[in-house]
């Protein structure tokens, strides 16, 4: 997404849409592996995650965190066929 759809939006709304377009592309990419015989390998470098702030049923503040990924995810998929 660029820039300047952002530019008039609250933070809020900023994550829920960047959120929501890493999940369709996400999803996208896992449906081009079903019933196929693949391996697909993706490598993270420095991929910072802001979980943010959630609260507890009662109220009470749970926290958020930021991490920071660097590694290998592989995926490997296989045709059986029945």
């Amino acid at each position: 997404m660029s820039q300047k759809k952002y530019e008039n939006q609250q933070p809020e709304q900023q994550i829920q849409q960047s959120t929501s377009l890493w999940s369709q592309m996400a999803g996208q990419f896992l449906e081009s592996l079903t019933d196929k015989n693949m391996t697909a390998t993706m490598e993270l470098q420095n991929i910072e995650i802001d979980v943010p702030k959630a609260r507890g049923p009662d109220g009470r503040d749970l926290g958020g965190a930021k991490w920071i990924v660097n590694g290998k995810i592989v995926w490997t998929t296989e045709l059986h066929k029945t």
